[in-house]
């Protein structure tokens, strides 16, 4: 940068500087702070940080299970970015995502909507130490497969596209889940606003193809998180102005009678789609 332009930048009151900052993104405040030494404290004030979080942070934070500690609210942003915390007596996660602070959420198994969750022969309901949950639901065995959760969209960050997915595992002897393909869902305002066909086991199907190993188009398949867990797109949306209501996402497999078992569900995991 131009020292002339630094030096015209270092006239400004702090708290313009600040403002100005606030107008950007984290990423552009993150650079700023490498500019000059007037740049560096108004972008990591509380004033522009505060701008970056979600209007209602505070009263999101309220409902915490454990108290949220933090030093600055440039702290606190990244806190949210890299470690989600529990809200809602640990039946759902918030987060932000890092480079927009859009809301993230998670509901967890808990708290969907899982057909026959609460007979044991059918679901057992474990805990695993590298869930953010405290218990997660381990299929048995079923011939009926339906998951559902919803959340409303006053609790996102408005006028956003969100990606919905399924947060699972398969257990190593996983049946029934690679064929047939499974069915997603997404419902807003009572209108379909995204459908597919996933397969959640890709292994299965393709010893079960064992010619091509190919997946008709349009077929989604699972990917592997940063945090171990396998995660499956359930559908997209737009969050609006965040007046349209509830979510509504499903998951599913009920046409053909066939058994599965062995896939283990954490939640289902809400986010901006970049």
């Amino acid at each position: 940068m131009d020292a002339t332009i630094v030096g015209d930048i270092n006239l400004l009151p702090e708290e313009c500087l600040s403002h100005v900052i606030s107008l950007t993104t984290p990423r552009d405040a993150c650079v700023s702070a490498a500019v000059s030494r007037t740049s560096h404290s108004a972008a990591d004030s509380d004033a522009t940080w505060e701008r970056f979080l979600p209007s209602d942070y505070a009263s999101i934070l309220s409902r915490a299970v454990d108290p949220v500690e933090y030093a600055s609210k440039k702290e606190l942003y990244f806190r949210l970015c890299d470690h989600p915390v529990l809200i809602d007596a640990g039946r759902m996660s918030f987060g932000l995502e890092k480079s927009t602070g859009a809301k993230c959420f998670m509901i967890s198994a808990r708290a969907l909507s899982i057909i026959w969750s609460g007979e044991e022969r059918y679901w057992k309901w474990i805990e695993l130490p590298e869930s953010r949950f405290n218990e997660c639901a381990k299929l048995n065995a079923v011939c009926w497969l339906e998951i559902s959760g919803k959340i409303n969209s006053n609790i996102l960050s408005s006028h956003t596209g969100y990606v919905a997915y399924l947060v699972f595992k398969l257990t190593p002897v996983a049946r029934g889940l690679g064929n047939p393909f499974q069915t997603t869902k997404i419902i807003l305002a009572e209108d379909t606003v995204s459908e597919h066909s996933v397969c959640l086991n890709i292994r299965e199907r393709e010893q079960l193809n064992r010619l091509s190993g190919r997946l008709p188009e349009g077929v989604i398949l699972p990917r592997m998180r940063q945090d171990g867990w396998l995660e499956v797109e359930l559908g997209v949306f737009y969050s609006g102005d965040g007046t349209d209501g509830e979510i509504n996402m499903s998951f599913m497999e009920i046409r053909g009678g066939h058994w599965k078992n062995g896939l283990i569900v954490q939640g289902i995991e809400v986010r901006p789609n970049h």
